[in-house]
């Protein structure tokens, strides 16, 4: 089953359409009203509570409530695609080295994780606890650096191949 779904998102059609896909959830995140977009806390490297108190405050109530349904929808399958995305180019690149497949896995994970927690956080805005924030920060700072090692890998695959083939 794992292997049929690495077959299928490595094929040049479905990487197509799964990029695309990730620029539409791009345009969406965007677009959404209350300045949702430019005040979500998972663009930060790091953050505190007053930088999650800034936050929502500036989308105000009704942001609040949409970014709890746009996380909960929106920023769930973004690394669903993202993660598909690099899966299947990896799957292409690096074929023999199947734990190299964890990274974006990973990545994946401390994105969704990173979610949740950023829905909780909204939910108990008016009663923030220090100690989630820095859980909170602590996730998105992982999955930060993740995609940072999952993005050099992917360069590091390319440039490995493109000499390979310059090589024979």
């Amino acid at each position: 089953m794992i292997k049929n779904y690495l077959n299928l998102i490595s094929s040049k059609k479905s990487q197509i359409v799964i990029l695309i896909l990730l620029n539409i959830c791009s345009l969406i995140f965007i677009f959404l009203p209350y300045n949702i977009f430019v005040n979500m806390i998972d663009l930060k490297l790091s953050y505190g509570i007053q930088d999650v108190y800034n936050s929502f405050n500036a989308m105000g109530e009704e942001g609040r409530v949409i970014n709890i349904y746009s996380t909960l929808i929106l920023d769930t399958v973004y690394p669903i695609l993202y993660v598909s995305l690099i899966l299947g180019a990896y799957v292409k690149m690096f074929s023999k080295n199947g734990y190299i497949l964890f990274i974006p896995i990973l990545t994946g994970l401390f994105d969704l994780s990173e979610n949740i927690q950023s829905v909780i956080m909204n939910l108990n805005y008016s009663k923030l606890d220090e100690s989630q924030v820095v859980l909170a920060s602590l996730t998105t700072s992982l999955k930060w650096l993740f995609v940072v090692l999952m993005i050099l890998i992917l360069v590091f695959g390319i440039f490995q191949k493109k000499f390979a083939k310059r090589n024979l």
